[in-house]
């Protein structure tokens, strides 16, 4: 059985095009990008193959593949809020931060920039685990990486808690 109604596809590209936005909207620009391209690209190849081809073989094809592209997303976007908030890292996220922030005033760091990164791998979205990682990078002489990570605190802080200082250590205040 092959779902070709309108209405289903048009919510799966209304749910998977949402859930695209969200990870432009949130800075993850390279997952929202691709989810976009991909599900615009199967959706117009899917129109031209049904209305100016009449190719209903490769119809199916380009559709099959709208809809693959749009659950996938819809997928990774749940399980990226689940482990954000479920996870075991997420529930000791205060504790992991305290302990990073200790190792980092401690000058360890190694043991700073390893627990960071546990915090943004877990949740990628979390503007204050970037600049402190930022700020691990600076204060180990990575400038580089501190810049990448003070950029990505900018795309990933909707909120706006923790951009003027952002700006300022990236250089671009």
């Amino acid at each position: 059985m092959f779902p070709d109604s309108l209405l289903l596809n048009l919510a799966l590209f209304v749910a998977g095009q949402a859930a695209a936005w969200f990870y432009l909207r949130s800075g993850r620009l390279l997952v929202g990008g691709l989810a976009t391209a991909a599900i615009w690209i199967a959706a117009d190849w899917a129109v031209v193959a049904r209305y100016v081809f009449e190719d209903l073989e490769q119809f199916r094809i380009a559709l099959i593949a709208m809809q693959l592209v749009c659950v996938g997303i819809v997928g990774l976007l749940a399980f990226a809020q689940w482990r954000r908030r479920w996870s075991g890292t997420a529930k000791r996220r205060a504790e992991l931060f305290e302990a990073g922030t200790a190792a980092y005033l401690r000058d360890a760091h190694d043991e700073a920039r390893a627990t960071y990164q546990r915090l943004v791998r877990c949740d990628p979205w979390d503007a204050a685990a970037w600049l402190a990682l930022g700020n691990v990078h600076r204060r180990a002489d990575r400038r580089s990486a501190a810049r990448r990570c003070y950029r990505r605190c900018l795309r990933v802080d909707t909120q706006r808690e923790y951009t003027d200082l952002a700006r300022q250590l990236s250089g671009r205040g």
